[in-house]
């Protein structure tokens, strides 16, 4: 099957929210979904897929609504971050300590996250034998599964940008392979 990865558009900030943070898109994230919709107009997909957190939900809209297909929810393929108080998006985030980082990384690498995303993407794979699906999801999503496609040693964080999609070939019997890593050419000209 062809998957496309697609990372969700710029979120809001939310500070604090103690039934967790689940931002919506900013302004310009918004327009990031339109723009990223408009330029797969004309890819074939057979189903597209979602991470239950709102930012995804939303910059699946427009995709879904340009090729008629209603996306359908899978809890595996949710960020790290699920159910945390605050978010903060990476640009407004500021330097992060050696304390910061190493939180960072522990949390995107943990055992309970990585088993979760391969899970997530496993099921989609097994359900699409020979189609073409889009996965709208998350950065620390797609940095895990291209981390064991390209065997990259632990706490390697591949950066997608917001909207970008990444192309993998996958099959039911494991075997993974990328194709494209963050394209995003439909982003230039976005004033924020």
């Amino acid at each position: 099957m062809n998957l496309l990865l697609i990372r969700h558009g710029r979120p809001e900030r939310i500070d604090h929210d103690p039934n967790g943070a689940d931002p919506a898109l900013t302004d310009l994230g918004a327009r990031q979904a339109e723009a990223m919709a408009h330029a797969l107009g004309a890819e074939p997909l057979d189903a597209i897929y979602v991470s239950p957190q709102r930012r995804a939900i939303e910059t699946a809209a427009p995709l879904a609504a340009s090729h008629g297909i209603s996306p359908v929810v899978v809890d595996g393929i949710a960020e790290f971050d699920l159910g945390q108080p605050s978010y903060i998006p990476g640009e407004e985030a500021g330097p992060m300590t050696d304390d910061d980082l190493t939180a960072l990384i522990e949390a995107m690498t943990s055992d309970d996250f990585v088993s979760r995303v391969h899970a997530g993407i496993n099921h989609i794979v097994d359900e699409n034998p020979g189609r073409n699906v889009a996965a709208v999801c998350h950065g620390g999503v797609i940095s895990t599964v291209l981390g064991a496609i390209l065997d990259a040693p632990a706490g390697t964080y591949f950066d997608a940008q917001y909207t970008s999609v990444t192309r993998l070939r996958a099959s039911r019997d494991g075997r993974r392979s990328m194709f494209t890593f963050n394209e995003h050419h439909w982003l230039r000209g976005l004033a924020p």
